[in-house]
């Protein structure tokens, strides 16, 4: 039997995940990529925070060092062995589960500050919006993005489509969060080749809720 082209493409894409895990931090690294997710989180200060599609989970060291509770999610089993690694007993209120951005493992409510960096590109529209409904249901408070935005200008594809066959990134429209219940905010210029926007969205009913 001939295996569903969506799922045999997906099946591919997480082998690619678990292959590409033991250098990603150092290749996205390369690219500037540390750099704006420090920029997307160098304001936190306290409460909760939920990092989803967290590969090796690189913020979490610095944010558990501000006294910040951090939970990591991700759906490739390597890229969560390697962040769980990095959350030791002594570093502070931190976890990591293995999980699906379309189905949150949390209650309600359960975080001030959802963040998901180059996460939703990959994703279809339908899961998509299914994600983006889930963070909206957790936070109590934000939702941050830095994710491949249209905006004015702005190529069609993001350079890893080009360099990465299997794991191609659909550009947002600001619409597609509106249709989630959230009300976002663009926060200043492209980034990363012009591709990548920084944005932050509230959901309408103000947290804990579509």
């Amino acid at each position: 039997m001939t295996a569903h082209p969506a799922r045999w493409r997906g099946g591919l894409a997480g082998r690619w995940w678990t292959l590409a895990a033991p250098g990603y931090d150092r290749a996205v690294g390369l690219v500037g990529w540390h750099r704006w997710l420090n920029v997307l989180v160098a304001d936190v200060t306290s409460g909760r925070l939920l990092d989803i599609g967290c590969g090796p989970a690189y913020l979490a060291p610095g944010l558990l060092a501000r006294g910040i509770g951090y939970a990591g999610v991700d759906r490739n089993a390597a890229m969560v062995a390697r962040a769980r690694r990095r959350i030791t007993p002594s570093a502070g209120n931190g976890l990591v589960v293995r999980a699906d951005a379309t189905a949150l493992p949390f209650r309600t409510g359960s975080f001030d500050i959802v963040l998901a960096a180059g996460l939703l590109g990959l994703l279809d529209l339908h899961s998509r919006q299914t994600a983006l409904r889930e963070m909206a249901r957790v936070t109590r408070g934000e939702i941050r993005l830095l994710e491949p935005f249209r905006r004015p200008g702005t190529p069609p594809h993001t350079l890893r489509a080009h360099v990465i066959g299997l794991v191609p990134d659909r550009p947002l429209d600001l619409t597609e969060l509106a249709e989630a219940g959230l009300i976002p905010e663009v926060h200043g210029p492209p980034l990363l080749a012009g591709v990548y926007s920084r944005v932050h969205a509230l959901p309408r009913s103000g947290g804990s809720g579509r």
